[in-house]
């Protein structure tokens, strides 16, 4: 203390020209508390030989920064490496992206992950914009339907699954699982019910046929139509109606043709043009007419 208050009083004498060289003698041991008063004020001239020597302040403790100390001419500065700048303090360094600046940038939170790297991540219900920096809220059912099999709805932000008609929502509430319609009573078909998925079908019972509205069945009706009614069936003679068709007949002493149609006898066709007769109860019947005598088979 006693050398600095002594040094600081040749100082101010040094500095205001009084002491010309002895500056150079009295403080070359003690030129750190002479700092103060170099250079000399502007008037007050001094010669080459009287300037001390430049404390290099980087020396000590880097000069108290935290990454580079660069020494000046009675003085010096801190400097930061790349990635980083300097603090309001002038010594501390601080990297350009980190959480601790502007919460590196991020709407909502901010990870640091080295030094010199960082990056946003945003609160549940929330997802990362194509900017890195701005969350917006996410859409649950935009993810892979939400979980869900069929339907899926947001609901105060959360998903919700839905099933469609014929369908019921399962355990887990996302898959679905069919309805059986015919077994629960929920068909109301008339006859029979098969159940499909989503679905069921009505069936009925042979000569039934199902009705406009898919349950009720109603019997089929069918016309007979007498096939001997149309051009005797193509037969010369007798005509008998049958499911398989027309069976062509013929008189007494008389046999069907190849055709299967036209009567013969021992020598020559019948020809005589029939004389058919028919009755609700009974098939009709044609017999020929020979010569103008008695009719056969009436």
């Amino acid at each position: 203390m006693e050398a600095t208050r002594a040094c600081g009083g040749l100082a101010a004498l040094w500095c205001l020209g009084l002491l010309g060289g002895l500056a150079r003698v009295a403080c070359t041991h003690h030129r750190y508390f002479w700092r103060g008063c170099y250079p000399c004020q502007a008037g007050y001239p001094v010669s080459a030989g009287d300037r001390r020597p430049d404390v290099d302040e980087c020396q000590a403790h880097n000069g108290g920064c935290q990454h580079r100390c660069v020494n000046t001419p009675g003085s010096y500065l801190c400097e930061c490496k790349p990635g980083f700048r300097l603090h309001a303090d002038g010594r501390t360094c601080l990297a350009i992206n980190s959480c601790a600046v502007g919460n590196g940038g991020c709407q909502h939170d901010c990870v640091q992950l080295t030094v010199t790297h960082h990056r946003c991540q945003c609160r549940p219900e929330f997802r990362l914009q194509e900017d890195g920096k701005q969350c917006v809220r996410r859409n649950p059912c935009a993810d892979r339907n939400g979980g869900c099999a069929h339907t899926c709805r947001v609901l105060q932000g959360l998903a919700h699954c839905e099933c469609r008609a014929g369908y019921l929502l399962a355990a887990d509430r996302r898959a679905c699982e069919d309805v059986d319609e015919c077994s629960t009573g929920m068909a109301h078909c008339a006859h029979g019910c098969l159940n499909t998925r989503g679905s069921f079908k009505c069936v009925c019972h042979a000569g039934y046929e199902l009705g406009a509205d898919g349950q009720q069945c109603y019997r089929i009706e069918m016309e007979v139509v007498n096939s001997c009614e149309a051009g005797n069936g193509g037969c010369s003679h007798g005509c008998s109606h049958s499911s398989a068709g027309p069976v062509c007949t013929c008189p007494h002493g008389f046999e069907l043709d190849q055709d299967q149609k036209t009567c013969t006898g021992a020598s020559q066709p019948l020809t005589a043009a029939p004389r058919c007769r028919s009755s609700p109860w009974r098939s009709q019947s044609c017999l020929p007419q020979a010569g103008g005598g008695p009719r056969v088979g009436w």
